[in-house]
Formats: C-alpha cells, structure tokens, sequence
C-alpha cells in the first residue's frame, strides 16, 4: 500500500490494488480494529472515480444503521469492527475503485482499485496446412501449427517446450483473437504446451504432434494411394483412348506389356 492525494477531499488517503477472478469473492480488507460503534461509515464506488454510494452505516438514535446500495446490494458485506467491506459473486461490472471514508473525530479514507477478470476459454491449437501464409515450414519433417485464443483484457498467449517458455504474445485490441504460431520437427519428444493466461488464472491445451501432425501425413499418403487405384481402374476400364491424355494431365503412365 501507499500514499497519495484523495480526489474527494481527504488528504492521504491509503491505495491497495487487488486482483480476483469472476464469480469469487473478494474482501477490500482496511487493516483497522477496534473501531467506535459510533463510527460513520461510508463506502463509495466507481469505474473510474468512486463518487456513487453503496453502504452507509451509522449511529442513530443509538441504533447502528447499515444500509446497501447501489446496483448491487445483496452482494455487499459490511464488518463494522473494521470497516473492511467483503462482495461475493463477483462480475466484470465490479472492476473498478472503490472507496472507504470513516469519520469519528477526523476522517480516514482508503482507496481500494479492483479488477476482475474471467477466466476464459482453453486455447486451440491446428496445424497450419502448407501452402498457408503462416506457414513457414520449409524443411521436410517439420510441422507449423498455430495457437489461438479469443483475447480479453491482460491476457497473454504463450508456447512453452516443458518449462521453458518460447514466445509470447498479448494485444491491447480486444476485437481480434490472439494467435502464436509454432514449427516442430516431427521426431520431436519434448511436450509442447500453449498457456492464455490473466493475473488470476490460465488455461494449458498441450500439443499432440503424433495427433495433430502424423496423422495429417498419414491421411495425404492414403488420398495419394486413393488417387493412384483411381487412375489404374480408369485406364483399365477406357484403355488407349485414356492413357493418351494422362500426359496432358501431367501423370506418367507406364502400360505393361
């Protein structure tokens, strides 16, 4: 925590940057004990500037009086020993500052900045076909594949080889995916592990070579096969009148005697 000027009036007031993902919760907790039971205590938040009311508490007529506002009350627990403030069920809609004001004989304020974030879908991963632009595959036995994930805010794409982490990619522009392309040689052992991640959780999809790779040479061989009992069942069935436009075609055919 530290120190800076409190743009609703209080001159220190105390700064705590908190994380927490969606759907959990998290408690703004003030580090104050023992406070009065007369103590006022007001709690203020804002996407930008806490300047909307959302728990009030005081003393009146010797009776303590809690009251929740705001847009989500039900969610809102007060602790009135220490003025710490706990919201369950958290959603994007509560990023943002949240504002702590107590007054007894003088007036403490804190000021709490809180991002919620959520956690996200697994990345994909898929071979890149050849040919494509991503593709820089250029040496027999090698495999490109390419690592996507819809991209959210803070969020970071990584290719990792065991531990060691390869490459890394984020963009500011949440309106297109982030995606990280990768080249493997296809007798590699080593496992191969794509992570998005946030500063409250992340999401590993690990890379199958023998799957993902293998198999696509696998299946262009069989289609290659396919063609080839293809074209000898034509020439078998049409004889000379076929083979003499194989050449135009760009097939070799040699006819047994």
């Amino acid at each position: 925590s530290f120190f800076i000027p409190d743009l609703l009036g209080a001159v220190n007031a105390e700064v705590n940057i908190l994380t927490q993902r969606e759907g959990q919760s998290v408690t703004l907790h003030t580090g104050l004990t023992g406070l009065h039971v007369d103590d006022k205590i007001f709690w203020f938040f804002g996407p930008d500037i806490p300047n909307t009311s959302i728990v009030e508490s005081q003393v009146i007529r010797g009776e303590i009086i809690t009251e929740f506002k705001g847009r989500f009350p039900d969610r809102l627990q007060l602790d009135r020993e220490t003025g710490s403030l706990t919201i369950r069920n958290l959603t994007l809609n509560n990023s943002g500052v949240y504002q702590l004001d107590i007054f007894n004989t003088h007036k403490t304020s804190q000021r709490f900045y809180l991002t919620v974030y959520a956690p996200g879908p697994r990345p994909q991963v898929r071979k890149i076909p050849q040919g494509d632009v991503l593709d820089s595959s250029s040496e027999k036995g090698s495999c490109s594949v390419v690592c996507s994930v819809e991209n959210q805010i803070d969020r970071t794409l990584s290719w990792y080889r065991g531990e060691k982490r390869l490459n890394q990619t984020s963009s500011p522009d949440l309106s297109t995916n982030l995606s990280l392309p990768l080249e493997i040689k296809l007798q590699d052992k080593d496992i191969y592990s794509c992570v998005a991640a946030n500063p409250v959780s992340n999401q590993t999809t690990k890379l199958n070579i023998e799957t993902l790779c293998l198999q696509v040479v696998g299946m262009s061989l069989m289609v290659m096969c396919n063609i080839f009992f293809l074209l000898d069942w034509l020439i078998s069935l049409l004889g000379s009148p076929f083979t003499a436009i194989l050449p135009a075609l760009g097939v070799r055919h040699h006819i047994k005697q």
